[in-house]
């Protein structure tokens, strides 16, 4: 963790209550979606606001290979059972997860989708909530180039795997070839620069106070020429989040780093509607429709807001607020 960046441990005992949560980049299709840490992370957190930043489901690598595991449909079912507890779960689309895009400004019981959003947190800060492959040049200007890199991204993913492995049996913690190669070569610090400053430039644009995004799988919070940027991370490697507190406050959770994860903590979760892959219990809320209808946000001009509970009623010109 860089000096600078502001931690939060989380407590075995008892859950973490805050205001919002951003995740990121889950990949959702792939072999190292890590969703069993990321189903303890979720144990442990209540909030108001989740959002998805973007390439939770990975279109792309399913068209490829078709891979789909239990526990994913036990996080789907987990997050669909917090928004039924009152949790407003905003679905940002990425590159991977484009074909969600045909159902953007829709909203299913209280989850809704969007491109993008602005964020209003409890001290009246503006955050745009992109994933943030709108900065990244390959997406617009060579899509097969950017499949080839993603391929190749899993290759090394794959090649961790086994050499990980190996570290764990001679007593070494966690190594990622990928974080390396992004840190030492230069091309890459180079790309992650100007990734960073055109989404701060994107976040000034909008007059917001900062930027919180995905996509780069590289967890960061710094101040650009006064925009904060905000990256929560990805769940294949890093396993890390962005909190709100009541009063405001953004950190970053390092779920690899927390003594949750290194405890191996499994069950024994705060949510009694929790069940285990193949379990079909707590699969719906009491008291609830059984079929809740999907029903059209209000439309407007504007861009999706969240958070400013003191914000009147949607109009055109103030776009969506929830």
């Amino acid at each position: 963790m860089k000096a600078g960046q502001q931690a939060l441990e989380l407590n075995l005992d008892e859950p973490l209550v805050c205001r919002s949560v951003w995740i990121s980049d889950i990949h959702l299709g792939t072999r190292h979606a890590r969703v069993e840490e990321l189903l303890d992370f979720l144990r442990l957190v209540d909030c108001k606001y989740l959002y998805l930043v973007g390439d939770f489901i990975d279109g792309w690598e399913l068209k490829f290979r078709w891979f789909w595991r239990d526990d994913y449909n036990v996080l789907i079912q987990k997050l669909l059972r917090k928004s039924r507890k009152q949790t407003q779960v905003i679905y940002i689309s990425g590159n991977h997860d484009e074909f969600i895009e045909q159902f953007m400004g829709v909203k299913f019981g209280n989850v809704t989708i969007a491109r993008q959003a602005v964020h209003t947190t409890a001290d009246g800060k503006k955050f745009l909530v992109i994933h943030g492959h709108q900065a990244d040049g390959l997406t617009h200007f060579n899509h097969l180039l950017e499949k080839l890199g993603s391929h190749l991204y899993n290759w090394i993913l794959d090649f961790n795997l086994y050499f990980n492995r190996l570290r764990r049996m001679l007593g070494f913690g966690y190594w990622s070839l990928a974080a390396f190669l992004k840190f030492k070569a230069k091309s890459a610090v180079k790309f992650v620069t100007e990734y960073e400053g055109t989404l701060a430039s994107m976040a000034r644009s909008h007059q917001a106070d900062g930027v919180i995004c995905g996509h780069i799988h590289r967890a960061e919070t710094k101040t650009i020429d006064g925009v904060q940027y905000l990256n929560c991370g990805d769940w294949v490697e890093s396993c890390t989040a962005l909190i709100e507190d009541f009063d405001g406050k953004i950190r970053l959770v390092h779920f690899h780093e927390n003594d949750v994860l290194r405890a191996g903590r499994r069950p024994g979760s705060h949510d009694s509607g929790d069940c285990r892959p193949g379990d079909g219990r707590g699969s719906r809320a009491s008291g609830g429709r059984r079929h809740p209808g999907r029903e059209l946000a209000p439309t407007g001009a504007g861009i999706l807001r969240v958070g400013d509970e003191a914000a009147r009623p949607a109009t055109a010109d103030a776009g969506v607020q929830i």
